[in-house]
């Protein structure tokens, strides 16, 4: 869906697209009229099914039966944005859902994945990595520009757009790994199983259907947040009306705080009203005569 016209963005009609593409914007996300869109990802496609179909059931999406025999290590968080926190080890605040209830871990890059994808799959799933590693480029450059705005004395505009269906399908990628890799656990302390992820979860994975409502990406803003690419921290979203079930993913990377919510019971037993759910205006900020916007389009 294009976005509402935003008349001060056509200085970038013939500049490098603020998606981050590297093409030119008015071959890539200009839309006329100072409309933008970021087409996302697509429908991924995957080989057809083995008759009979073959199921790798150290696979998560073996229920598709379009299994290999190989079974891939594959990291939660994709590598490429990994590489850009840290060279050598992660350090995960808030964690007291995940790796056995501790509050703060410190992990190796490569110890932070698991064997929860088969070849077929891992491959297929591929290109919601690249645009998520492309998404958060952008993210880099938008903490960047506003710590610019507080310490610089000229004026600049700074406009940066990504998918947000890219980061919402990403943020499935990344439960689903955890979930199958026994990674996030319950109040009590019950790990979640991998059979309790629902299909319609790996439908929207694949394009083939959005999440229904309430289900899916949400934006945290609020007065006086971090605005510096600080790294990244997880946590869960804990429901309240008394049942020992989970409600979400949290992940902060940098200044763009993101939930994923994974429970109908959203709104109802966890209402936080200052989350938005498929968020267009990330940040608009205006500063001494500086204009900063990160739009996500759906």
């Amino acid at each position: 869906m294009k976005s509402t016209a935003i008349p001060w963005t056509r200085q970038f009609f013939n500049h490098e697209c603020p998606c981050g593409s590297g093409e030119k914007s008015f071959k890539c996300c200009w839309k006329d009229n100072a409309q933008w869109e970021k087409s996302p990802a697509g429908i991924i496609s995957l080989p057809p099914a083995s008759v009979p179909p073959y199921k790798n059931e150290r696979c998560y999406l073996s229920a598709l039966g379009n299994c290999s025999s190989k079974i891939t290590k594959e990291h939660f968080i994709s590598r490429n944005i990994l590489e850009r926190i840290t060279t050598d080890r992660l350090t995960i605040e808030n964690a007291g859902h995940f790796f056995g209830g501790k509050e703060r871990v410190e992990i190796g890059v490569n110890d932070f994945a698991s064997k929860v994808l088969c070849d077929t799959h891992n491959n297929a799933l591929s290109t919601l990595d690249s645009a998520a590693g492309t998404a958060f480029s952008t993210i880099e450059t938008t903490a960047k520009d506003l710590v610019k705005v507080a310490n610089s004395s000229t004026a600049f505009k700074s406009f940066h757009l990504s998918s947000g269906i890219d980061i919402e399908r990403w943020m499935i990628k990344v439960y689903c790994g955890l979930v199958a890799a026994g990674k996030i656990r319950s109040i009590t302390g019950r790990v979640l199983e991998r059979n309790a992820l629902p299909a319609y979860l790996f439908d929207a994975l694949l394009g083939n259907q959005p999440l229904p409502n309430p289900l899916g990406l949400y934006h945290h803003s609020y007065v006086g947040q971090n605005r510096q690419l600080g790294g990244i921290s997880f946590g869960t979203i804990m429901l309240t009306d008394g049942s020992d079930d989970v409600g979400g993913l949290l992940l902060s990377l940098g200044p763009f705080n993101f939930a994923f919510i994974t429970s109908m019971d959203y709104g109802v037993s966890f209402n936080e009203p200052a989350w938005h759910r498929h968020p267009s205006v990330l940040f608009n900020v205006k500063q001494k005569g500086s204009r900063i916007v990160y739009l996500l389009t759906y």
